[in-house]
């Protein structure tokens, strides 16, 4: 039987949402029972992944030579990965280093100052992490100095590819949209079971740590909590409940609040690389509670003061904003770079439209962050305007560039051309549109919620006698949605299935 016929006969879920359930990625017999069993003995071996095997034996024959520097990104997925890497590496008996760019002024992916930086310390491979998949002339400077490349990116694929070790969940092999940080830990679960046998019960009892920084990137990536996500996610949960971890016992002593692992990401968020060394990396890494202890007192206290300033600038943005086209595009070149997809996420969520959102690195060079709702490709449009951009990269809905000052007009030019005439794709927008209210279909997605699938569903038709079935299941809505006008006078309503019910999003 294929995916879907396991789905609806075994399963009983209807083909309709069967369909759906493997766009969101269950498209794989195993991904099945991680999406309806979801406990750690059902993750997916890392072997399984594409080039995994592979990779692992180049890791293992570095690793005796100690000539390993682990590429990190510069966001909280970045650096958890590179916690994840170098806590294993140790384990295995070597002293890899690390690096973790300036994303304001070194850009997004793989570069050519830190692969003469890994030439000068007589690195042989370098291991990309959350990053590197558009690193095609970086990989081959790299080659050129005799220097190995291996990248595990989760990152959308692009049309050519470099010439390394690509692991990405979205060539096969596990879940489609598990962070870096969860392929991180498969790497470091593929190793510790090829060198020592160790298996995934060992994990739990004697490296607990590298689950909980898997975690770590999954929520601040933001993404789907279920399947293998939601898998890493529970079990972290059960581990920061079970052992004390120096970070989050500090974090408690610091705040005097319960730690979580949502609690600690606006803190490790708002860190940012020093160029090379990063304080994130650091934290995760070290048993010395007094040395946690200061540099969190201070990092806590400085992420609200700045979350302070932040709330305050967004206000300012929406007091200034009197019209709303196709997009948004914010000049924030007084602000300090590191703070604009913060900006951009905010905005894109209030205005419900794609926002750009530039400002300026350290050399003057001109950055941008860009966020957009469901349903939009914003590295397509990226990729048609490549010759403007020195370099750029990310997800089709959150990806950020950087490019000359005197690229600037013409990339507003191409902004406004593009925005004009692209529609967004509206099956990616809803899940499901509904003319009628379906009760085998809205059960199955009530069970699917309490398993954390999320589906957005667009309903129109009779909307007053959809209204009235709905309220057999658990309605959310807090703002009173529906409460505004009688169902009878709606052309449709927008509902979430969220974590706590059904929540009614929008109405028009």
């Amino acid at each position: 039987m294929n995916i879907e016929q396991v789905l609806v006969n075994e399963y009983k879920i209807n083909p309709t949402v069967a369909d759906i359930l493997i766009k969101k990625g269950i498209n794989d017999i195993d991904l099945v029972k991680s999406l309806f069993q979801p406990t750690i003995e059902n993750l997916l071996p890392p072997r399984s992944i594409v080039n995994m095997e592979t990779a692992l034996k180049e890791i293992l024959k570095y690793s005796s030579k100690e000539g390993i520097l682990i590429w990190g990104h510069d966001d909280v997925d970045g650096t958890s990965s590179t916690a994840i890497l170098m806590k294993t590496l140790r384990l295995l008996g070597t002293e890899p280093i690390y690096y973790i760019p300036k994303k304001n002024s070194e850009g997004h992916k793989l570069n050519k100052f830190g692969i003469d930086f890994a030439y000068e310390k007589g690195i042989k491979l370098i291991i990309c992490l959350d990053t590197g998949i558009s690193s095609v002339d970086e990989v081959e400077y790299a080659k050129e100095k005799g220097i190995s490349v291996i990248i595990a990116d989760h990152h959308e694929i692009p049309k050519i590819l470099p010439d390394a070790i690509i692991l990405n969940p979205k060539m096969g092999g596990t879940f489609q949209h598990i962070s870096s940080s969860v392929l991180s830990f498969k790497i470091a679960l593929g190793l510790l079971n090829l060198k020592f046998k160790y298996d995934i019960n060992y994990i739990i009892e004697n490296e607990p740590s590298l689950i909980v920084y898997a975690s770590l990137g999954v929520i601040a990536d933001r993404l789907p909590l279920f399947s293998e996500n939601k898998i890493i996610v529970d079990t972290a949960k059960e581990l920061i409940n079970k052992y004390g971890f120096t970070i989050f016992s500090v974090y408690h002593l610091i705040t005097g609040q319960q730690p979580t692992i949502y609690s600690l990401i606006p803190i490790l968020s708002s860190i940012f690389s020093e160029g090379e060394r990063h304080l994130a990396v650091e934290l995760l890494l070290s048993n010395d509670e007094i040395f946690v202890e200061e540099q969190l007192s201070k990092i806590y206290k400085q992420s609200k003061e700045k979350l302070l300033l932040l709330e305050n600038e967004l206000q300012k943005i929406k007091e200034q904003i009197k019209r709303i086209r196709g997009y948004i595009l914010l000049d924030l070149r007084h602000m300090n770079s590191n703070s604009i997809g913060y900006i951009a996420s905010k905005v894109r969520d209030y205005y419900k439209v794609p926002v750009i959102a530039i400002s300026k690195d350290e050399l003057g060079k001109v950055v941008g962050e860009i966020r957009t709702p469901t349903g939009y490709n914003m590295l397509e449009f990226l990729d048609s305007i490549s010759e403007l951009l020195i370099n750029y990269g990310g997800h089709k809905t959150a990806c950020g560039f950087s490019m000359e000052n005197d690229s600037l007009y013409d990339f507003i030019e191409e902004c406004e051309k593009f925005f004009t005439k692209y529609k967004p794709n509206i099956e990616e927008i809803y899940d499901l549109i509904l003319n009628s209210f379906d009760d085998e279909i809205l059960q199955n997605i009530e069970n699917l919620r309490k398993l954390g699938v999320r589906f957005r569903i667009l309903f129109k038709g009779n909307l007053k006698d959809i209204v009235s079935k709905l309220k057999y299941y658990t309605i959310v809505d807090p703002n009173q949605i529906l409460s505004v006008r009688a169902p009878e006078h709606l052309n449709y309503i927008v509902v979430l299935s969220a974590e706590d019910g059904f929540r009614i999003e929008e109405i028009g």
